[in-house]
């Protein structure tokens, strides 16, 4: 009786909760309606497969709102917002990057306040990570992308320091940690981490990773048999590529995977303010973090359910979901330490 009233109380919770996020949906939506506000404009390094998830579920709860999808790499989104400012010309409404990017623009004071009724619901580390002005939309689990009609399931790397054993000399691949991204936090994390550090990518560069752009380039070095292993993949290149056919498979390292955030924020001077707040409201509700996952994003609200196919933590430890202050500051001193121990120019 007692498990049946727990059950019937976080069903409730639930609910209750389902119509909090829709009334604060709603009022927004009477808002930006009142405002005349038509479009939103989103800058974001969003790949197709996520945009073509969430703009059917958009358009059917808020027809009279267009997402005008402005997408670039998120080194390009940030140098854009910073031209556009400097111009005075504020076109975007929402804004997607890394929290290296958002740190630029926070000092430029080009990001707005805002607070979301689903925060209660997020998981951790982005809970009480949160500052009032990044919402980690989209999550994605870093781990190895291998070959799989080279390498039988038991031969592949189950841990970081697995790559550092002499048979894998000439067969993996890194994308260039200078560059941002995951790959970078990727460096800084295992850089930092205990029992890690410069012993462990000295031993890395020992055999001879290929090292290429970014992650898509190393991806496809994997598929078409250049070499074993992608050293830093992300689950929603490499699952969706494994379910369409491709000799990939994604493996979560069991000393733990790093967790990369794509955040978005609503702009300081956003034309359309109202239909800014709800889209960012709209990605982190219930309703579109299940639709993130569809493209096999790692839903940060509790509640939505997870893509089956996709990667599942299941008490895999995290490293890292971001980096810290201590590793943003001083940045160009760990692009040093990449030069040097990876053998970059």
């Amino acid at each position: 009786m007692g498990k049946v009233l727990i059950a019937c109380a976080l069903l409730a919770a639930a609910g209750a909760a389902r119509v909090q996020e829709d009334a604060f949906a709603a009022d927004l939506y009477k808002k930006a309606r009142a405002a005349k506000e038509t479009k939103v404009s989103f800058y974001t390094s969003m790949v197709p497969a996520q945009f073509a998830a969430i703009q059917p579920a958009w358009n059917k709860r808020f027809p009279e709102i267009q997402i005008e999808h402005v997408r670039a790499d998120l080194g390009q989104t940030l140098e854009r917002v910073l031209a556009e400012s400097r111009a005075r010309k504020h076109l975007a409404d929402v804004i997607s990057s890394n929290e290296t990017s958002f740190v630029v623009l926070q000092q430029h004071q080009l990001l707005a306040k805002f607070d979301v009724p689903s925060r209660g619901k997020w998981i951790e580390p982005f809970k009480s990570a949160f500052n009032g002005i990044l919402f980690p939309s989209r999550v994605l689990q870093i781990g190895f992308a291998v070959n799989t009609n080279k390498l039988k399931e038991a031969e592949y790397p189950r841990s970081w320091k697995d790559l550092n054993d002499p048979k894998w000399k000439g067969r993996l691949g890194i994308p260039d940690p200078r560059v941002g991204g995951g790959a970078q936090l990727w460096f800084l994390t295992l850089w930092d981490q205990p029992g890690y550090g410069e012993p462990f990518f000295k031993a890395l560069a020992a055999n001879n990773p290929l090292i290429k752009p970014g992650i898509v380039q190393v991806q496809q070095s994997v598929e078409l048999g250049e070499i074993d292993v992608d050293v830093v993949a992300y689950d929603y290149i490499t699952l969706p590529a494994r379910n369409a056919g491709k000799p990939v498979n994604f493996v979560l390292p069991k000393d733990g995977t790093i967790l990369f955030a794509t955040y978005d924020s609503v702009a300081a001077n956003a034309p359309n303010p109202n239909a800014a707040r709800l889209l960012v409201h709209f990605l982190m509700s219930k309703e579109g973090q299940e639709t993130l996952a569809s493209a096999y994003v790692t839903p940060v609200h509790s509640e939505a359910a997870p893509n089956p196919n996709a990667s599942q933590l299941k008490g895999t430890p995290v490293l890292s979901s971001a980096p810290t202050d201590d590793q943003v500051k001083n940045l160009k001193t760990y692009v040093g330490h990449m030069n040097r121990v990876l053998g970059l120019r």
